[in-house]
């Protein structure tokens, strides 16, 4: 039961890439949702984990223009289970996400 939630996960983190390659932002957040649903109902694991840093990363990236309370969410969540991985490639890019967010706040005047 836990492989194939795994393995359908990973069919709808694919999917969600795929769609919004193409322009279809929403309906690839509705496959990464479906994705973060198996997810969470699988046992801790490495290769979970892998995958859930990969789906809050990529929905951060969607959404940070559209809803940046969301996003802002979404990449706390990816960056923490990335530094739980030690997979170097999703780490890398849940670094340099974090250094973007930083950067892209102080460069805000304050309200």
């Amino acid at each position: 039961m836990q492989e194939k939630l795994l393995y359908g996960a990973a069919g709808h983190y694919r999917r969600g890439r795929e769609l919004e390659a193409d322009g279809h932002r929403e309906e690839a957040l509705q496959a990464w949702q479906a994705a973060l649903r198996d997810l969470h109902a699988v046992a801790p694991q490495r290769m979970r984990d892998i995958l859930l840093a990969q789906v809050y990363l990529a929905c951060h990236i969607a959404s940070r223009t559209d809803d940046p309370e969301g996003a802002a969410t979404d990449l706390r969540l990816g960056y923490s289970y990335a530094r739980t991985t030690r997979d170097t490639s999703v780490r890398q890019l849940a670094e340099d996400l974090w250094r973007e967010q930083r950067e892209t706040r102080r460069a805000q005047p304050l309200e």
